[in-house]
């Protein structure tokens, strides 16, 4: 039987066969995957192994080719002739390989109205970190992660099997700052493991209503608002929950637990309105944090109508910005001590519209 090999990297480290195997093919069943495996038409090392093998670097993966000339396994176009060894070496021509041109110029393509429109704040083998812009939408089509995915195959000639980079935290679409992409996957792996730990700081910005005269604490149960569904069904809103008393319902509240510490750096007047700039340091990360806790305690984000706020008429529907990361000294990853991003424009133009008296420090403790 003829066999397309394939040959995995160290971005392909310790993942099971089947999770690469996904990665790797396009519109493919993983139930189809999972019988390929099972019939040894999938092998590992020229051997008949189990969906949950693990790969290492190195590691040869073998397709039956006519599993790929009928298209019963699509294999993804991101992959070409440089991941793969096969006896035809007019293989990839008898395929039909739909984007293969694409694909082969992808060394000399480059994008720089799309790669200019991000801001790198910092970047190392590791991670990427950028300065997400308003109205930008972390994942999906024309997402911030589609311009990295383009800027890492420009920069990056050893690609694995199945790596490509991603963001490894959330931000709102309407949310600006500090966004982190992984590098490899090291750098997914040790980030992840970071934030999991609370092994750094995370900090802030934003525009409430009101004047929030001393620092607060606010310790909360968030949860999913599905009554609260907007007309885009996408989206949900998410509201403060009653921490409830049997072991069971204190251990399910556990998880949703969200704690912010919320500090006022100065004070203006918008529309006549009192506001408030704040500085939030978030010590857990749940969906909405900030805009949920924000509106339950009394200080809606300006302007944020999802929770509470009256529409304003200017540039930004709302102002939230993740200004400041402080890791580890020494940490695994090579990340300095301190990461900002600078507030945009139409931040700043506020600022001065509001007359907040604000020397551009922000109190950290």
């Amino acid at each position: 039987m003829d066999f397309t090999h394939f040959f995995a990297n160290e971005n392909d480290n310790d993942r099971r066969l089947d999770s690469i195997l996904k990665k790797m093919t396009k519109e493919t069943a993983l139930s189809n995957i999972y019988s390929c495996i099972r019939k040894g038409l999938i092998r590992l090392n020229d051997k008949k192994v189990s969906q949950n093998q693990k790969v290492q670097s190195g590691d040869k993966i073998s397709i039956a080719t006519f599993l790929i000339q009928n298209k019963s396994i699509q294999i993804s176009d991101k992959l070409n002739e440089k991941f793969c060894e096969n006896n035809s070496s007019n293989f990839f021509a008898n395929i039909n390989y739909e984007n293969k041109s694409n694909i082969q110029s992808e060394k000399s393509e480059k994008n720089p109205q799309n790669l200019e429109k991000l801001e790198i704040v910092f970047e190392n083998e590791f991670v990427k970190i950028v300065n997400k812009p308003y109205d930008k939408n972390v994942h999906g089509e024309n997402s911030v992660a589609t311009i990295i995915e383009a800027l890492y195959k420009i920069e990056h000639k050893e690609k694995s099997l199945s790596f490509t980079p991603g963001p490894l935290h959330r931000l709102d679409r309407k949310t600006t700052g500090l966004l982190v992409f992984s590098n490899n996957l090291i750098g997914a792996k040790t980030f992840s493991s970071m934030m999991n730990q609370r092994a750094f700081r995370k900090f802030y910005v934003g525009i409430v209503q009101g004047k929030l005269t001393s620092e607060q604490v606010w310790n909360d149960f968030i949860q999913p608002n599905e009554q609260g569904k907007n007309q885009n069904e996408n989206f949900f809103t998410m509201k403060i929950a009653v921490a409830l008393s049997s072991p069971k319902e204190k251990k399910d509240n556990e998880k949703k637990n969200a704690t912010t510490i919320a500090t006022p750096l100065s004070f203006g007047k918008y529309k006549g309105q009192d506001v408030t700039l704040c500085q939030f340091e978030i010590i857990t990360g749940k969906k909405h944090q900030i805009r949920c806790q924000s509106s339950f305690h009394g200080f809606a984000l300006l302007g944020d109508t999802a929770y509470g706020a009256k529409k304003i008429n200017e540039r930004q529907d709302f102002f939230l910005h993740s200004y400041k990361m402080i890791f580890e000294k020494d940490n695994l990853i090579g990340l300095p001590q301190e990461i900002t991003a600078s507030l945009p424009k139409n931040f700043f133009d506020f600022l001065n519209l509001s007359l907040i008296n604000w020397d551009s420090s922000l109190i950290i403790k």
